[in-house]
């Protein structure tokens, strides 16, 4: 029950979207893992596109090849499918 007013209450504020993209950003930190977190930076969600800044041509098209498996391991750990897209820059 408190729950679900407390979801009502975040709805009704608009507050839904950024609670969202701090949650994804906190599941991609976990995710990644150290070694991918050290290449990376900046990241930012807008309408359901993750957006993440690598700092190596060759770790950024490392991380785009395996794009998709990124989404869905990213999604599982937010336990929905909150990211349709991940974009490396």
């Amino acid at each position: 029950m408190r729950g679900d007013v407390l979801r009502s209450v975040i709805d009704d504020l608009g507050l839904r979207e950024h609670i969202d993209e701090a949650r994804i950003i906190k599941a991609w930190e976990a995710v990644a893992g150290p070694q991918v977190n050290g290449v990376t930076e900046n990241t930012w969600v807008e309408d359901g596109r993750f957006f993440v800044q690598v700092r190596s041509a060759a770790w950024r098209q490392e991380l785009q090849m395996q794009r998709g498996r990124w989404r869905e391991r990213l999604n599982d750990e937010l336990g929905g499918r909150l990211v349709r897209e991940i974009v490396f820059r």
